[in-house]
C-alpha cells in the first residue's frame, strides 16, 4: 500500500506558538501539537529560535545528532575540549554519542534535526563558570 503524509506550513507554523521545537517522527513520550509519525529507529524534527536562546550542557548516551542549519547562527561548544564550532544556514553537522556540549542560537535560527535511534538518552553534564559565561554571551 502506498502513503504520503504530509504536514502542511501552516499546520507547521501553527504548531511553533509558543513551542521551540517540533517533533515530526520518533518513539516520542511527550505529546506534540501534529500528529506525529512513530518510529523506534530516528527522531526528525524542526527547532526554531525566535530569541537568543541557550541550552545548557548535556550529551547524548547512544543517539548521534545530524543537524541542517535552515537560517540563522548557532554556536557549541564541546565542553571536554573547549573547542567551539559555529555553523550558519546551509551548513550540517553531526554530534557523536559520548560528546558532552552547551549550544547558544541567535534569534531567526531554524535547524532540522535527526537523531538516531529515537531514544531519550540525554544526559545533563556538569557545568563550570567558563561553560556558565559562554552561555550567557551574547554572539
Amino acid at each position: 500500500m502506498s502513503e504520503f503524509i504530509s504536514f502542511r506550513r501552516e499546520e507547521i507554523e501553527k504548531a511553533f506558538e509558543g513551542e521551540r521545537r517540533q517533533y515530526f517522527a520518533g518513539d516520542l513520550k511527550k505529546p506534540q501539537k501534529l500528529p506525529f509519525l512513530f518510529s523506534e529507529n530516528v527522531e526528525v524534527g524542526l527547532t526554531s529560535y525566535d530569541t537568543f536562546t541557550s541550552e545548557p550542557a548535556h550529551r547524548h548516551s547512544v543517539a548521534t545528532e545530524y543537524q541542517y542549519m535552515v537560517s540563522g547562527r548557532t554556536r557549541y561548544l564541546d565542553t571536554d575540549t573547549g573547542q567551539e564550532y559555529e555553523f550558519q544556514a546551509g551548513d550540517f553537522f553531526a554530534v557523536r554519542p559520548g560528546t558532552p556540549y552547551a549550544q547558544k542560537s541567535e534569534p531567526g535560527t531554524k535547524i532540522i534535526f535527526i537523531k538516531e535511534p529515537s531514544i531519550n538518552d540525554k544526559e545533563l553534564v556538569e557545568m563550570d563558570e567558563k561553560v556558565k559565561k559562554w552561555l550567557t554571551a551574547v554572539f
